[in-house]
Order: structure tokens, then C-alpha cells, then sequence
């Protein structure tokens, strides 16, 4: 029997905020989820957001939820807000353009204190980002998303 589980991370999901000529507000929801009886905290959980843009990954912004605290058998999301302020920002909107969407993947790790080890958790998670998430950005309307429209792979 494990003493320790590792905590699940998984991303819930990314919404546009808004956009500019220069920046992209993004919202990333991050889920972690307890299995032990005893609390953790989660250290730091930085992370990174990549879109894929004339074949490349291109980094758009980086993001840290900071220190967490879980308790024994808990779960919570953490909505993270980043700023993208970068040549990629003018790849995304193209390829939003171009396609009617993009795919914007997040990877990050976890670094969690434990008594015994402080292991660290990657996670990775690639979503799709519709045309109609730009256009409620455009309208101001960013906060009224849906996290059905989920196209993880």
C-alpha cells in the first residue's frame, strides 16, 4: 500500500479574455485533485501556453497558479489569468483566421511538498479554441464560455 498518491492536474480549460493588436488575455483553468487522506500543498505549478502556427509550437505566455493548498480527499480549479505580449500573439490570430479556430496546448509541472518525497507533477493538454471564442473576445463577452467545447486530445 502507497503512503503517497500524486495529486491529478488537469487542464479544465483556456478562454480568451481579449484581444489586442499586442497582447492576448488568456484564462487558464487548472484542476488539481487530492487522492490522499492528508492535505498537500502544491508548491508552484508554472506553465506555458503554445500555439501551433505555420507548423511550429509557438510560446504565446507563461503562467504560474503559485502556492496551493489541497485538502485530504479535495479537489479545486484554479483560474490563472496570462498575458501574451509576443510576435506568436499575430500566428494566433492568423491561424484563427485561417482556419476558424486554433489549437492551444498547455504544459506545466507541478512541484508538490510532501514529508516523504516532493515529486513533480507534469501535465499537458491540448484544446481547441473556436472562431466564436475570438469573436465573444472582440465583444467583450470572453467570460460567457462553455467548457463543453472541450476538443483536448
Amino acid at each position: 500500500m502507497r503512503l503517497f498518491r500524486e495529486p491529478s492536474i488537469t487542464l479544465e480549460g483556456v478562454a480568451v479574455r481579449s484581444v489586442a493588436a499586442d497582447a492576448l488575455e488568456l484564462e487558464v483553468d487548472i484542476r488539481v485533485e487530492n487522492p490522499n487522506l492528508v492535505g498537500v500543498t502544491i508548491r508552484d505549478l508554472p506553465f506555458a501556453v503554445f500555439c501551433r502556427s505555420g507548423g511550429d509550437n509557438v510560446r504565446l505566455a507563461t503562467g504560474n497558479a503559485g502556492q496551493v493548498k489541497i485538502r485530504g480527499k479535495g479537489s479545486t480549479t484554479l483560474a490563472v489569468p496570462v498575458s501574451a505580449h509576443s510576435a506568436g500573439i499575430l500566428g494566433a490570430v492568423a491561424a484563427f483566421i485561417a482556419s476558424g479556430g486554433v489549437d492551444l496546448e498547455v504544459r506545466g509541472t507541478a512541484s508538490i511538498d510532501c514529508i516523504v518525497a516532493c515529486p513533480a507533477v507534469p501535465f499537458s493538454k491540448t484544446i481547441r479554441l473556436s472562431s466564436g471564442d475570438l469573436t465573444k473576445a472582440f465583444a467583450g463577452r470572453a467570460g460567457d464560455r462553455d467548457h463543453s467545447r472541450d476538443g483536448s486530445r
